[in-house]
C-alpha cells in the first residue's frame, strides 16, 4: 500500500511517467512446458505474454525457417540464397508485401501490436540466450515484418489465379453470352488437403468430429508448426504458420476449423492498351493515364544487384511484357494485392465460440481462398467456400483475360459472404471437402451450381477425386462414427482403383488363355495383384510392382475403356501382359526381386533418418482410370541419397483429428518429420518413425491436467512489455 501512495504522489507531481508505472507492472510470467514429442505448450497470464512463450518456443525449434519466412515474406531471399530466388523477390516486391505492412502496423489495433511484439520479444530472447541456433541468413527482425509472412502465404492463391486466367487464353476475352461455359479448364494448384465433419447425428458420442489434413509440399512457408497456447483469455491449439503468433488451422476451447484449397474466384487478368513513353500510358475509357513505373532492385547473394521494373495501372500490377507490335499488356488485378487485416481475422477466428461467430470472422475476407469447414461444442458444424470475390458485371468469361480498357468491366465491389457458398448442420450429417465440388461433398448435396454465380461457385478442376469419392463413401456408409472410426478414415490407404485394375487384368489373362506368358514369377504376380486388398501398406508385395505397372500402361495405352468401365481392346490387353512382364524385369533388375515390399522403397524421413510408410499418390494417363490417391496422401521424389527409393515430400503434413464435447475440445494429431529442426533433438524425425509411419495419431493433451501428465521439461520464462516498444 505504501509503494501504491508513493507513485501516486510522484504521479501528482509529475515526477513519474505513467508509462513508466505501466511498464513496471507489466511483467509478466510464461510457463513454456514441452510434452513428450516436444510440443510446447504455453501457459500465460496475459496474451501479450502468452505470444511471447510462442516466439520463444518457435526460436528453439526453427529459428532459421523464422528467418528465412521473413525473408520470403519481405522478398529479400536472393541475398541470402542466390539467383534462384530472384523471381519470387521480385513477385512479393511488386505485391510491396513490406510496406504495406510497414503502413498497416501504424494503425493496427494496439493489443494486436502488442501481440506481435511480443512474440518478437520472444524470438529474440532465445536468440540472444542461444546464440548459435542464429543462422547465417539472420536479419534485423521488427515486429512488423512478421506480418509479411502470413500475406505471403496467402498471396500463393491469388496470384495462382491470376496465372491461370492468363494462361487461358492470350487473345481478346470479349463479352460473352450470360451463361456461357468458361474457355478453359485449370489444372489446379500443388496445395490440396482433406478435411470432413460429421455432426452428432452421425457420431457414436453424439458430437461433433472435425478432421483437418492439409496437404503441403514440406518445405518453406507451407512447413507449419504445432503448438498449444493458453494465454488470458486466448487458447490456441494446432498448427501455426512459422513466424505468425496465431493459429493458421485448428481449435481454440469451442470451435475448430479445417481448410482445403478452391474457392471463389478472387482474381482476374484485365487485357489493356499501352503506349511507350515516359511515363508509359494506358487507355481508359477512351483517355490515356500514365502508369506508375517503379524500380525494385533486387540484392543477390555472389552477383550484382539486379534491377527489374515494375509497372502499375489502378487496376492493378502489369504482369507480361506488352507486346510492342500491339501495344497490349496484361494486367494482375486482386483485393488481395492491397488489402491488409489478415492478423485481425485471425485473431477473431482464434477468440470465436461457435460456428456462427467463426462465420462472421471470416465475413472479413482476409483469408485466402479456400474450403473452410468447422465445428463447435455446441453441436453444430458448417461450411463456407470463403475469399474476397469482387461483384463483377454479367457477360463476360472472367476465367481469362478480360477487357481493362473500359469502366464496364470494373468490379462493384466485394460479396458479402452470405453471398459465398455455404452450408450450415446439412440433414445428411456429415461434409467433405477433398478439394471437391461442393454438389459432390455429401449425398444428395443441396449446394449446387445452378444456386450461385458461375464465379462464386467456380468450380474447373475441383470436380471430384479419388479422396473425396472415398470420404463420402466411408461417412455415408457409417451411421455412427466412432473415435476410432474417425481415425482410421483420416488415415486410410485404400485404393478405389484396386478393383478396377483388378478386374482388367484378370480380362487380359483370361482373355490371352494358353497365350499368355509361360513364366513362373508372371503367374505369382498375377495371383499377388489379384489377391491384394487394395490397402496400401508398407508390408504390401504387390503394391511397388502394380505402381510402376500402371505407370507404363499409362503412358503407352489409351485407358478410356477402363474409365467407362468397358473392357479394353484385345490389343491393349495383350499390350497390358507383355508391360506387366517388362516390369517385373525391371524390378528385378533394381531390387533382386519383383516382390519388395512397398515400405522398402517408400520412405519417410529427413537427414540421415529413413522409415518405411504407407498411403500413395499418383497418376498416369487417363484421369478417371489412372490417378490414385489415398486418404492418408503421400507423394514422393527420388531420394537423391538412395537410388531407387522414393522419399516422401508433400501431402499429409500437419494431420488434426478434432471431437467437440459438450465441456471440452479433445484433438489428436501427426506431422511426418518431428518438433525440433535440429538433427540433433530427439524430436527431430520420432514422429515419423513412431506416428507417421505406422500411421498413428498423438493426444494434443489440451488441459493442463493431461499435459502434466506428459511434461518432458518446463522453462519459466519472463515478459516485460517495456522492453518491446518498437
Amino acid at each position: 500500500m505504501q509503494t501504491t501512495l508513493i507513485r501516486f504522489y510522484l504521479l501528482t507531481l509529475g515526477l513519474l511517467s505513467p508509462t513508466l508505472v505501466t511498464a513496471a507492472d507489466s511483467a509478466q510470467t510464461a510457463t513454456l512446458y514441452r510434452d513428450t514429442w516436444g510440443v510446447p505448450h504455453v501457459y500465460a497470464q496475459s496474451e501479450a505474454a502468452g505470444a511471447y512463450g510462442l516466439g520463444y518456443a518457435q526460436a528453439e525449434d526453427r529459428l532459421a525457417d523464422i528467418h528465412d519466412a521473413v525473408r520470403t515474406g519481405l522478398g529479400r531471399m536472393a541475398e541470402a540464397y542466390g539467383k534462384k530466388y530472384i523471381e519470387q523477390d521480385y513477385i512479393m516486391r511488386l505485391c510491396h508485401n513490406g510496406p504495406l505492412a510497414r503502413e498497416y502496423w501504424k494503425t493496427a489495433p494496439a493489443h494486436l501490436k502488442e501481440i506481435v511484439k511480443a512474440f518478437a520479444a520472444g524470438i529474440d530472447a532465445c536468440a540472444r540466450k542461444h546464440p548459435e541456433k542464429v543462422p547465417a541468413q539472420a536479419l534485423k527482425l521488427e515486429p512488423w515484418m512478421f506480418l509479411t509472412v502470413s500475406r505471403a502465404m496467402i498471396l500463393r492463391w491469388p496470384l495462382g489465379t491470376i496465372q491461370d486466367d492468363l494462361k487461358a487464353g492470350q487473345k481478346k476475352a470479349g463479352p460473352k453470352k450470360a451463361g456461357q461455359k468458361k474457355a478453359a479448364t485449370r489444372s489446379g494448384p500443388a496445395m490440396r488437403s482433406n478435411q470432413w465433419a460429421v455432426a452428432p447425428s452421425r457420431s457414436a458420442d453424439n458430437i461433433p468430429i472435425l478432421l483437418a489434413d492439409p496437404h503441403l509440399t514440406w518445405e518453406g512457408l507451407a512447413v507449419l508448426y504445432e503448438a498449444r497456447v493458453h494465454a488470458g483469455n486466448l487458447h490456441m491449439n494446432g498448427f501455426f504458420l512459422i513466424g505468425s503468433p496465431l493459429v493458421g488451422i485448428g481449435h481454440n476451447r469451442h470451435v475448430g476449423w479445417a481448410m482445403t484449397t478452391g474457392g471463389p474466384d478472387t482474381s482476374d487478368v484485365y487485357e489493356m492498351k499501352f503506349r511507350l513513353g515516359l511515363p508509359p500510358q494506358y487507355e481508359y475509357d477512351g483517355k490515356w493515364r500514365d502508369a506508375r513505373i517503379e524500380p525494385i532492385t533486387i540484392r543477390v547473394k555472389d552477383s550484382d544487384p539486379v534491377v527489374k521494373p515494375a509497372i502499375y495501372t489502378h487496376l492493378g500490377p502489369v504482369i507480361s511484357e506488352p507486346d510492342l507490335k500491339t501495344g497490349r499488356a496484361y494486367v494482375g488485378a486482386s483485393p488481395y494485392l492491397d488489402q491488409m487485416g489478415l492478423l485481425e481475422q485471425s485473431y477473431r477466428m482464434a477468440m470465436a465460440s461457435t460456428t456462427h461467430e467463426l462465420f462472421d470472422a471470416l465475413g472479413m475476407n482476409r483469408l485466402n481462398e479456400q474450403n473452410l469447414m468447422f465445428a463447435d461444442v455446441e453441436g453444430s458444424i458448417g461450411y463456407v467456400r470463403s475469399g474476397a470475390t469482387p461483384i463483377r458485371p454479367d457477360g463476360y468469361d472472367w476465367s481469362a483475360p478480360v477487357p481493362g480498357s473500359t469502366s464496364k468491366t470494373a468490379w462493384k465491389g466485394i460479396h458479402p459472404i452470405e453471398d459465398l457458398v455455404h452450408l450450415f448442420d446439412p440433414p445428411r450429417g456429415y461434409m467433405v471437402n477433398c478439394n471437391i465440388s461442393p454438389q459432390a461433398m455429401l449425398v444428395d448435396s443441396p449446394l449446387t451450381p445452378d444456386r450461385w454465380p458461375r464465379y462464386i461457385y467456380n468450380v474447373s478442376w475441383d470436380t471430384n477425386n479419388p479422396r473425396g469419392r472415398r470420404t463420402v463413401e466411408l461417412l455415408e456408409a457409417d451411421t455412427s462414427v466412432t473415435r476410432a472410426e474417425a481415425m482410421a478414415y483420416a488415415t486410410d490407404v485404400y485404393d478405389l482403383l484396386a478393383p478396377v485394375w483388378q478386374q482388367g487384368l484378370r480380362a487380359a489373362v483370361k482373355a490371352a488363355g494358353a497365350d499368355r506368358p509361360q513364366r513362373a514369377d508372371f503367374e505369382a504376380a498375377v495371383a499377388a495383384i489379384l489377391a491384394w486388398d487394395g490397402q496400401y501398406v508398407p508390408e504390401a508385395t504387390a503394391t511397388t510392382l502394380l505402381k510402376f505397372w500402371r505407370l507404363k500402361c499409362g503412358q503407352q495405352l489409351d485407358l478410356a475403356p477402363m474409365a467407362a468401365g468397358k473392357p479394353m481392346p484385345p490389343r491393349a490387353r495383350q499390350k497390358m501382359l507383355a508391360l506387366l512382364v517388362e516390369t517385373i524385369d525391371e524390378l528385378k533388375t533394381e531390387y533382386g526381386r519383383w516382390d519388395i515390399a512397398w515400405g522398402k522403397i517408400h520412405r519417410v524421413g529427413r537427414g540421415n533418418q529413413r522409415f518405411p510408410v504407407g498411403g500413395a499418390d499418383f497418376r498416369s494417363g487417363n484421369r478417371e482410370a489412372n490417378f490414385s490417391e489415398t486418404l492418408f496422401d503421400v507423394r514422393t521424389k527420388v531420394d537423391p541419397d538412395h537410388p531407387g527409393r522414393q522419399l516422401a515430400n508433400s501431402g499429409s503434413m500437419a494431420t488434426l483429428l478434432m471431437f467437440f464435447h459438450p465441456d471440452r475440445v479433445e484433438s489428436y494429431s501427426c506431422t511426418p518429420w518431428g518438433q525440433s529442426a535440429d538433427p540433433a533433438s530427439p524430436h527431430y524425425m520420432d514422429q515419423g518413425q513412431k506416428l507417421y509411419s505406422p500411421r498413428q495419431m498423438k493426444p494434443s493433451w489440451w488441459t493442463k491436467k493431461e499435459l502434466l501428465q506428459h511434461v518432458e521439461s518446463k522453462t519459466v520464462l519472463k515478459y516485460s512489455s517495456s522492453k518491446n516498444g518498437r
